[in-house]
């Protein structure tokens, strides 16, 4: 699990230059991805042809193999899964001889996480799924319930997601169990325009400029800074950032070697912050009934002024008819700790798992459609669709081709000082990770930050923290 602070990114590094990891040649005005860390550390590169012809997988007696796949993707209208939903039907036309299928569910991420938590109880997982550490990843291992694909990826063939610092999530033990399916940046979608028409020319860089705004925000019924509560990811997520304009990656560390408590003064001061938000009208006191596609139809209905979240969803941000309006920053720093504003929250801890057994049928079907789903050709072909973005490959990309709201987000990241996962993804407890989230979730319907820290340090102590 987590126990280095390092990732690897795409990004614009100078005018000519994305950031990733793996290797690929530089060819004229393309960028050239290359490994980026919090700590240098040498990594050696490794050239692919991902364009090899992969071995089709089939019953032994050629007859068709069936598998199940659980992913997010479902609603084709939207870049990102519509692109997957089409290289999933590439492979199903490649591959006669595998049937798939497909049980995927989108944005409902408590359904998701329900299917996912049925299949551990039944013994029954999908064979190829996409899981997270939000999720006892650990045990699943221990118990047997996800296959070891350290040979998959070793194999010369593989072209998908292979530097330690990208599988260092899905690992255990020093063999690998899942491959992250995407680099995954937190950052903040601003509408320029929305906030030029009520007199604010510059787009906010601190939690002080949006609390000055914030009154004549509301007055006009608009929420200053969207967060989709509902969403424990989300909540994470936020958090997670926040602690890192306050304290930089130091409460992240101290959280993690057990050496502060949630009751103690930088715990306190991270609840009371984060509930003075709401109280503040900063936030939307109900943003704990929306989920994140509900934040962003109200963000895209000029109701929420700038949105935190996820990279998944830049292709919502660039299909909205004020796209060109749209910016990325980073997650808004405090004006006397300007030491900590270009840290970044980058996360490569969700990725797909195989729940079947190797030396079957099902298992070099899932191997197969895995090595399709996560190829450098297929990361490289969603990056021209989307027009730029974060990824856990390698390879080259025009920046000419970057589109608006990305090639911003491009431009914003390359100035970081520093990425981290979420603080509670190096505790290696998917159920602290859990009661974390929900305990800050709480603080919109009344909790106080005294009772959610309380709260925590106790369950934290249980856990041995």
């Amino acid at each position: 699990m987590k126990r280095v602070i390092s990732l690897v990114v795409a990004a614009a590094m100078t005018a000519g230059f994305l950031t990733g990891c793996g290797s690929s040649g530089t060819q004229g005005g393309n960028a050239k991805t290359e490994a980026v860390k919090e700590e240098p550390k040498t990594e050696e590169s490794k050239e692919m042809d991902s364009n090899e012809e992969k071995p089709k997988a089939e019953g032994a007696d050629g007859k068709t193999v069936k598998i199940t796949y659980l992913s997010r993707f479902v609603n084709p209208e939207l870049v990102r899964a519509g692109y997957y939903i089409e290289k999933l039907n590439q492979f199903r036309g490649e591959n006669p001889n595998i049937e798939i299928e497909d049980i995927s569910i989108g944005d409902d991420s408590e359904a998701f996480k329900a299917k996912i938590n049925a299949g551990v109880a039944s013994g029954d997982l999908p064979d190829l799924f996409i899981a997270n550490n939000g999720f006892p990843l650990d045990q699943w291992v221990e118990n047997g319930l996800v296959a070891d694909l350290t040979e998959v990826v070793k194999s010369p063939d593989w072209t998908g997601p292979s530097s330690d610092e990208m599988l260092e999530a899905f690992t255990f033990g020093g063999k690998v169990y899942g491959v992250p399916n995407a680099l995954n940046t937190g950052q903040v979608f601003v509408n320029t325009g929305l906030l030029k028409e009520h007199g604010i020319s510059e787009v906010p860089r601190t939690w002080e400029e949006i609390e000055a705004m914030a009154p004549a925000l509301n007055e006009a019924g608009i929420v200053p800074f969207g967060v989709a509560a509902k969403s424990k990811a989300e909540v994470g997520r936020f958090i997670s950032a926040l602690s890192c304009m306050m304290y930089g990656t130091q409460f992240r560390d101290q959280l993690a070697d057990a050496s502060i408590k949630w009751d103690g003064e930088e715990g306190m001061a991270l609840a009371k912050q984060f509930k003075a938000f709401i109280d503040e009208g900063v936030l939307d006191p109900d943003a704990v009934s929306f989920e994140v596609q509900d934040t962003i139809s109200l963000f895209e209905q000029k109701q929420v002024a700038m949105m935190y979240t996820a990279a998944y969803h830049f292709d919502r941000f660039q299909q909205m008819d004020f796209s060109d309006d749209i910016v990325c920053v980073n997650f808004p720093s405090f004006s006397d700790r300007p030491e900590n504003k270009d840290i970044w929250i980058a996360s490569a801890s969700e990725g797909f798992m195989i729940s079947s057994k190797p030396g079957t049928p099902e298992y070099d079907a899932a191997c197969s459609l895995l090595s399709f789903m996560l190829s450098a050709d297929t990361f490289k072909g969603y990056a021209e669709r989307n027009g730029g973005g974060a990824f856990p490959v390698d390879f080259d990309f025009d920046l000419s081709q970057a589109k608006n709201v990305v090639g911003s987000f491009m431009e914003e990241f390359s100035k970081r000082t520093a990425s981290t996962d979420e603080f509670t993804a190096y505790l290696n407890n998917a159920s602290l990770v859990d009661t974390t989230r929900s305990e800050f979730q709480s603080l919109f319907v009344g909790r106080s930050p005294e009772e959610v820290c309380r709260t925590l340090a106790e369950q934290y102590a249980k856990e041995g923290r």
